[in-house]
This record gives structure tokens, C-alpha cells and sequence, in this order.
């Protein structure tokens, strides 16, 4: 059996410094971290790495600066077996760098470097390869890059997904209307909508985002699941009950782990499974990017 390849692009990949606290303090103190780890992030980038990891094959295009986080980003994703052939190093710019505070309940406060402004140019990119994947990935950081990229997947009739976690309500939704699985955080549909979302009102929201390209639109709301509209009817699933540990990463390995199963030519309730239970196990374990399982982990997962 051919071995899925999907396309993500990404508008930065990052170097994330995790701290593991007992609680995140008020300002102006000073704590002892529990645990400290380094790794690599980035919301493409780590969906690249949960591609890999579950039994595809990932291609990453993005940008990083010339300096040394850029060469450790490279190197890392590099050892997950990532295609990096189209990382382009920018010299002149800055990789980012997150430095990310992690407290006993698994929940995050991140705190960014931002690189700088990278140019949002694509004529360096190798469109022509498209036709060459059976699925691709996006997220919200580099406009440019995704519209490319989702315009000339649908010229191949190939799933896209959409990483929609965060932006302005008026660019996410052109993306959106040119992706066929767009996935949103709550936070992102809940400023698309101008509403607080809940049970009783996320049907609405998601159908009043639906259009173009759409397959689907979805939300993701944690330990209350998946909620899609596919046009004709809204769906819900159920999240995996777990003991969270660590947060950071999973919505990425979700996408990814959504665009493998696309990939694949699963229906749209078992790719959504699929996804949710991979971000569910990765929420269990430690280190961010660390975290995101194996093809073998996940088969062994049962769920609390």
C-alpha cells in the first residue's frame, strides 16, 4: 500500500523552551520550574511531525531565519523524517522562539519571539509538486503561502485542511472558503460569529462559515469534541477521556492526524476519530512536539 504524502505549510516553525510549573504565577515572581525541555514547534510544523510519526510521509514548506534556532528547527525536523527539501532559511530575519509555561493541569502560557515579519513571497515555492500529494495542510500564518497552496489543491482535487486557530476573521475566512476540511479553535469561530460558543449556538456558527470549497467546517472544543457541518446537517463527536498532562501541540497533531486519515480515504466520522484520539494521547504526555505518538502508540491507546 502507498504510503499517504501530504503537503503542510507553514508560515514559521519554532524553537519552543517548555517549563513545566506547578502554577502559572501573578506578575513579578519568581518559581522553580519542575521540568525544562527544548524542542522544536510551529503549527504546521508539528502537524508535519504527527504525519510522520502516524505512518505518512511529510513534506514541509516554510521559512525560518538564517541563524542557529534556524539550523536546530531544520536538524529536528530533519531527524522526524520530514521532506525539508522546501524550508527556505531567510537571512536577515529571525527564527521564532517561544518560550511556553506549562502548570499541573496541562493548560499553557505561551510567550513569543516573533520572526520578524518574514516576506510574504511564494514565487520559490514548487506548486508543480502538488500533484505529486494525496493531501495538504495549512495554517493561518503565512496568507499567501496557503492560498497558493489550497488554490493549486484544488485544481487536483485533493482534501486540504485548514488550520484555522487564530487571524483576521476576514483573511481566515477567504482561507477557509478555499480549503475542504477547514478546522477551527473556539476562540477563532467564536470571532467569525461574534458570539460566546456553546452547544446550543455552534451549528449556527459553523453554517454561517460554510461556503466555497467546503466539505466540511469544524470546530474543535477540547474535552467537549468535534463539532462539523457538512453542508447539509451539523455533526458531533466525542473527545477521549484522559488524564491531560500537557496541552501544547495537540491541536496540531489533530490536523495533522485529520489530513493523514483524508489522505488515506477515510469517511469524514472516522478521520475525525482518528484525529481526536491521536491529540487525546498526545495530551497525556510531556514535551510538546515530544509528545505526538506513534502509529504503534496510538493502537495501543485506550482511553480513561
Amino acid at each position: 500500500m502507498k504510503t499517504p504524502h501530504i503537503i503542510c505549510l507553514g508560515g514559521s516553525a519554532t524553537i519552543d523552551q517548555i517549563f513545566y510549573v506547578d502554577h502559572v504565577p501573578a506578575p513579578s515572581a519568581k518559581i522553580s520550574a519542575n521540568e525544562f525541555v527544548i524542542t522544536g514547534g510551529g503549527v504546521a510544523a508539528n502537524a508535519a511531525v504527527a504525519i510522520q510519526r502516524l505512518g505518512g510521509m511529510a513534506t514541509y514548506w516554510g521559512r525560518v531565519g538564517q541563524d542557529s534556532w534556524g539550523d536546530q528547527v531544520l536538524v529536528m525536523l530533519a531527524k522526524e523524517g520530514v521532506n525539508i527539501q522546501y524550508l527556505r532559511q531567510l537571512a536577515g530575519y529571525r527564527t521564532k522562539v517561544s518560550t511556553v509555561l506549562i502548570d499541573a493541569q496541562g493548560e499553557r502560557l505561551v510567550v513569543s519571539a516573533q520572526p520578524q515579519g518574514y516576506p510574504d513571497v511564494i514565487d520559490w515555492l514548487p506548486l508543480d509538486k502538488v500533484s505529486e500529494a494525496d493531501a495538504v495542510s495549512v495554517d493561518t500564518r503565512w496568507i499567501g503561502g496557503a492560498q497558493a497552496l489550497l488554490d493549486k489543491a484544488s485544481q487536483h482535487g485533493l482534501p486540504s485542511v485548514l488550520d484555522g486557530d487564530s487571524g483576521d476573521t476576514a483573511v481566515v475566512l477567504g482561507l477557509m472558503h478555499a480549503a475542504t476540511h477547514p478546522v477551527l479553535s473556539e476562540p477563532m469561530l467564536s470571532k467569525l460569529s461574534d458570539k460566546t460558543i456553546d452547544a446550543a449556538n455552534v451549528g449556527a456558527a459553523l453554517q454561517g462559515c460554510f461556503g466555497g470549497c467546503n466539505k466540511i467546517v469544524g470546530v474543535t472544543l477540547g474535552g467537549k469534541g468535534t463539532y462539523w457541518f457538512d453542508g447539509k446537517a451539523v455533526h458531533h463527536a466525542t473527545s477521549p477521556k484522559v488524564v491531560v498532562v500537557d496541552t501544547l501541540a495537540a491541536g496540531d497533531t489533530w490536523h495533522g492526524a485529520l489530513a493523514l486519515a483524508l489522505a488515506q480515504g477515510q469517511p469524514i466520522a472516522a478521520a475525525i476519530d482518528f484525529a481526536s484520539r491521536a491529540a487525546a494521547l498526545k495530551c497525556t504526555r510531556r514535551g510538546g512536539r515530544l509528545g505526538i505518538p506513534t502509529s504503534e502508540q496510538l493502537r495501543a491507546f485506550q482511553p480513561t
